[in-house]
């Protein structure tokens, strides 16, 4: 079926195309092309200059995680199966608490003069993680994540997309030799324990937008939990940095499998394919959020930017790319892990 292509002016100033759905009779293969350097870190603190088909992204995508919160809680536990990638904090602002012993490669910044309890993952990892202290990244990095949801609101959903289930997109096949842009509002069908198979161009671009009720003003309504080895998986030349995700609350839980090679089955280095990071395991299942994850907590604080509040307790959530967020609680638990992901 061809796609029809239809521009979308935004006020971002970003040319959107939208399609027609297509429905693959397979899911195709995935080799992840076109990234090249796949989970390199970002050097610690970094903030470069991004941007996602249009989508002003600053830094963020140079780290695994930013947290430009936490005031409640800013708990990462121990009977993980490792993280690698860079993470940058408010440490001014967050309570960090941490247990047991959490396998991690990368960098910490924080803009504190040290890390609390954090301090005891760069200790517990002294050949392969470090710490950055007083550094002022954490300030820009901020006004990225509240630029990035502004520029996201703006946009217009892509014909035929507007008010779908993730389910739904199981079989969307966009590949055609043309790079698009698709934005997906979704606003039902928030617990996903299917693999959801996406085959498309190494340019094509994927928005979607959870919230229940499609008032982005009012914040970004609904639980988005992945479970069951549930999650978005990038077939063709697709890789994790083709998906972009605007959310509210987050959460997740165990059981299931991982998506099949070469979709990253642990925390590894050489694009999530070669050697495990000390201490790292490989991951049995989970609910795997793929792709750049921008969210809020659930929306219950509102006067400062995209309303916030906080976060599910995650257990066995896999990020495979990058999960930036303002909320000012989240607990990541037994089971979960993290690859970075650099843009391609």
């Amino acid at each position: 079926m061809k796609k029809n292509l239809l521009g979308i002016a935004v006020a971002t100033s970003l040319l959107m195309a939208s399609c027609s759905k297509q429905n693959a009779g397979t899911s195709g293969s995935s080799d992840f092309g076109g990234g090249g350097g796949l989970f390199d870190r970002g050097g610690g603190g970094s903030t470069g200059s991004h941007d996602f088909a249009g989508i002003p992204l600053g830094g963020l995508p140079d780290n695994l995680f930013v947290f430009t919160n936490g005031t409640r809680d800013a708990d990462l536990q121990g009977a993980s199966k490792g993280f690698i990638g860079d993470i940058t904090i408010n440490g001014v602002m967050a309570s960090e608490r941490t247990s047991g012993t959490v396998p991690y490669k990368g960098t910490i910044t924080t803009n504190a003069a040290n890390l609390s309890k954090w301090q005891d993952i760069i200790n517990d990892n002294t050949s392969q993680a470090t710490g950055v202290y007083a550094n002022p990244a954490i300030t820009d990095l901020e006004a990225a994540l509240e630029n990035a949801f502004a520029s996201v609101n703006a946009l217009a959903s892509s014909a035929g997309y507007s008010g779908i289930t993730p389910q739904s997109l199981d079989g969307l096949n966009t590949q055609n030799g043309v790079d698009e842009t698709f934005v997906f509002d979704i606003t039902s069908g928030f617990q996903v324990s299917t693999k959801i198979n996406i085959t498309g161009d190494a340019g094509d671009k994927y928005i979607f937008r959870w919230d229940t009720d499609q008032d982005f003003s009012n914040g970004y309504n609904g639980q988005v939990k992945f479970q069951s080895g549930g999650g978005i998986v990038p077939n063709g030349d697709l890789d994790p940095s083709n998906f972009l995700h605007v959310a509210g609350d987050i959460a997740s839980s165990g059981g299931g499998t991982n998506p099949p090679a070469p979709y990253p089955q642990g925390p590894r280095d050489a694009d999530g394919t070669g050697t495990l990071i000390s201490g790292g395991s490989n991951w049995n299942g989970g609910g795997f959020f793929t792709g750049y994850w921008l969210t809020t907590g659930a929306p219950t604080i509102t006067g400062s930017g995209q309303p916030y509040g906080a976060t599910s307790s995650l257990s066995n959530a896999i990020f495979v790319g990058g999960w930036y967020s303002k909320t000012n609680k989240y607990i990541i638990t037994s089971g979960s892990s993290g690859v970075h992901v650099s843009m391609n």
